[in-house]
């Protein structure tokens, strides 16, 4: 699948708060297959659930890949829906496997990280990408003389 390059520079915008949430798994034990793959399968329904039903508060996922595991870099409108996606029926059931097979047999790690990010409390550009993070999250708009500082832009 090939992605649209945005030739120049461009910038994210919001004039909304949002919570960032990473949230990922590391294979500590690389042979332990039938205990890292379940967790690792586990994210695609929930991905797809969140980009399914709008109402549950998601905006957009980016998804990294590394060695030793994956981390998804979420983005939310509100610490609030984010919770109650953690409370909802799909993740719990996720997070209960987890817990009746590996709890702390060390095969492999979770973790997350959440942040709130306040109005005008956040920035980004992009040059020759194509739209990613908060960019495809929320606005993509070319940069223009006033968008030109990091500055402007997380003090606008």
């Amino acid at each position: 699948m090939s992605k649209k390059i945005y030739n120049g520079r461009f910038v994210a915008s919001t004039d909304e708060s949002f919570v960032l949430f990473f949230i990922g798994m590391r294979i500590n034990k690389i042979f332990s297959f039938t205990k890292w793959v379940p967790v690792f399968r586990a994210m695609g329904p929930m991905i797809k659930e969140l980009y399914q039903n709008p109402g549950l508060g998601f905006i957009h996922t980016e998804f990294l890949l590394n060695w030793r595991g994956v981390t998804l870099i979420q983005y939310w409108k509100s610490f609030e829906d984010l919770e109650a996606y953690a409370h909802g029926k799909t993740h719990s059931v996720a997070w209960k496997t987890f817990n009746q097979k590996i709890k702390d047999d060390g095969s492999v790690g979770i973790y997350h990280e959440t942040y709130i990010i306040e109005k005008s409390a956040s920035e980004a550009i992009y040059n020759n990408m194509p739209r990613y993070g908060l960019s495809k999250a929320f606005s993509h708009i070319q940069v223009v003389s006033k968008t030109d500082t990091a500055r402007w832009r997380v003090s606008k």
